[in-house]
């Protein structure tokens, strides 16, 4: 292993917080400041003049932080950035009193736009390809995730993985947490899926696209199906529980001790998809945390993305809604 550029954060030297904060670890390689905006109107060929509405730290792992944070749960937010923006990041997280470590790289962090065009109410998600990370850099993160001490119970792995990073850089850290009997919860897309999902975790969350690239050939219309297909999954070991989730119609659970489910939210009016997924997974690890079960924990993931696409901007900041969701939840 090699030397750790890094210094263990006060909370874990002195024994302030410990454990608490070290329950939850989120990672998140691909960090980027969120800029929402807004115009009155989109046009193609001459200018749209837009208005700034907020300008917040994002990502997945980041999200899941500090959406946690919000609910009471000082989750450890890692994440790897630099330049400008990495800067940036840092600071609006810190100001918001996430407990944070981050991991410095050569490379500027990107920048992602939220446009809404005011006279049709559309929202545009402009997501740029961000830093990169050499070879060091990505190690160095291995080593600070493997490291940990105490191991904690939850380790989320959400986001994509950045330039530079390796195709199996979850499936190694999935592997380690496993041995040392860490829950990795896994919300990520693309490459990073194969190799988590080989090593096997504790939940996989994905989308209708992710589960077909994962194996699944029948339709994304038959609930029943999936639902089979998902506990197949299972049972060959990618994960103790597998999510699919389904926009508007909910999400669907098939887990190692049997339970296969199907549970939609109320119809709601959106205002923003963005951080809907990542609300999904914080609302889930929130109740896990809480002593819940997988089943409860899962159907309150639902009410939290629902919750979410309600809300402007890229977190969750109205748990009051969140319980009201959850107590319409169709079962």
């Amino acid at each position: 292993m090699s030397e750790l550029p890094f210094q263990v954060p006060d909370y874990q030297r002195d024994g302030q917080g410990v454990d608490d904060i070290n329950t939850v670890v989120t990672l998140c390689l691909k960090p980027a400041i969120d800029l929402f905006c807004e115009t009155e109107r989109l046009v193609d060929d001459g200018k749209s003049r837009c208005r700034e509405l907020a300008r917040e730290p994002g990502g997945g792992g980041i999200n899941v932080a500090r959406n946690l944070h919000a609910m009471g749960v000082d989750a450890l937010a890692v994440f790897a950035a630099g330049g400008t923006n990495g800067r940036q990041v840092r600071e609006l997280l810190e100001e918001e009193g996430v407990p944070v470590q981050c991991l410095d790289i050569a490379d500027n962090t990107g920048q992602n736009i939220g446009l809404t065009d005011t006279s049709t109410g559309k929202m545009y998600h402009l997501v740029f390809p961000g830093q990169r990370l050499d070879e060091t850099e990505w190690q160095n993160c291995l080593d600070y995730i493997s490291s940990l001490d105490p191991a904690p119970t939850y380790l989320v792995l959400s986001g994509s993985l950045p330039e530079g990073a390796p195709d199996d850089f979850y499936g190694r850290i999935a592997t380690d947490a496993k041995a040392k009997g860490i829950r990795t919860i896994l919300d990520a897309s693309g490459r990073a899926l194969a190799a988590p999902l080989k090593a096997g975790v504790y939940l996989a969350k994905l989308n209708g696209e992710e589960f077909a690239e994962s194996g699944y050939s029948g339709s994304l219309d038959d609930y029943q199906s999936m639902l089979a297909a998902m506990a197949d999954m299972v049972a060959d070991g990618i994960a103790e529980a597998l999510i699919v989730t389904l926009d508007a119609e909910g999400a669907l659970l098939a887990s190692r001790d049997g339970d296969k489910l199907h549970v939609r939210p109320p119809r709601v009016k959106v205002a923003s998809h963005i951080g809907a997924g990542d609300s999904f997974v914080s609302g889930f690890v929130y109740q896990m945390h809480r002593g819940k079960s997988l089943p409860e924990a899962y159907q309150y993931g639902v009410a939290a993305a629902a919750a979410k696409v309600q809300i402007p901007g890229n977190h969750l900041n109205n748990m009051e809604l969140v319980e009201d969701i959850y107590r319409q939840i169709i079962r």
